[in-house]
């Protein structure tokens, strides 16, 4: 498979997946909307579940009564569809830059890396070697701070995501905003706050989420892909 084709097959694969997250989401909206639409045929809540029967025994099973937390339910989802679309943006950059290392090999050389020849001669075959390697290289695409990620990809590829891509500015708020689901709950951290440049007096707020903003973040991703790949292709002349 020759380097186009690898490509189209990343962007493709990753396309998918990060729609797939705002399906599934609509899916569990839809499942809950239906559901109680169900409960205003009945006169209330206990009635319909009675009505279930076999449902019934699975809700109690669960230990817990899910219509009792639905918002809760629906905003957890929400904050692990925004989890999610990150991890596929990490791997995306990880998948797609290996692909690179290992099709142009001369982008790896350095005098600053080292390699000891017990590594070295444990590869049979030099594409084994460029394997290895390339591996190797894109760690730092994949787990760097969105920032340093842009500064990296300004030092290696001249690419500009500051200036040229369009959707920068709220890429990087939905990636913070990520980091502070994951790390503080939801709360604006003195991280974020400096990141994105805030007034002190919105330290500590809890920032909440929506469908809109999954999507808007969803659109965010999917277009630094294209763009991405977009000049990668024209940088190499990959057609």
């Amino acid at each position: 498979m020759n380097l186009k084709s690898e490509i189209d097959k990343i962007n493709s694969y990753y396309s998918y997946h990060t729609t797939l997250i705002l399906e599934i989401i609509a899916a569990n909206d839809y499942f809950w909307k239906t559901q109680f639409d169900q409960i205003n045929l009945f006169h209330n809540k206990n009635e319909y579940i009675n009505s279930l029967n076999k449902k019934k025994d699975k809700f109690d099973k669960l230990g817990f009564d899910p219509f009792e937390k639905i918002d809760l339910i629906k905003e957890h989802m929400l904050k692990m569809g925004l989890i999610y679309l990150f991890s596929l943006f990490e791997a995306f950059n990880k998948d797609f830059f290996q692909i690179l290392f290992f099709n142009k090999p001369y982008l790896m050389k350095s005098k600053n890396k080292k390699l000891d020849y017990e590594t070295l001669l444990s590869f049979s075959e030099i594409n084994e070697l460029h394997e290895f390697l390339s591996h190797k290289e894109v760690d730092k695409y994949g787990y760097n701070d969105i920032n340093d990620l842009s500064k990296l990809l300004l030092e290696d590829f001249n690419i500009n995501l500051e200036d040229d891509f369009e959707y920068w500015k709220g890429l990087r708020e939905n990636y913070y905003r990520r980091n502070i689901i994951v790390h503080n709950d939801g709360k604006i951290s003195r991280i974020y706050l400096n990141k994105l440049d805030l007034p002190d007096e919105q330290l500590n707020i809890e920032l909440k989420s929506d469908n809109m903003y999954l999507g808007e973040c969803c659109r965010n991703i999917q277009n630094y892909m294209t763009f991405i790949s977009d000049s990668i292709r024209r940088k190499f002349k990959i057609i």
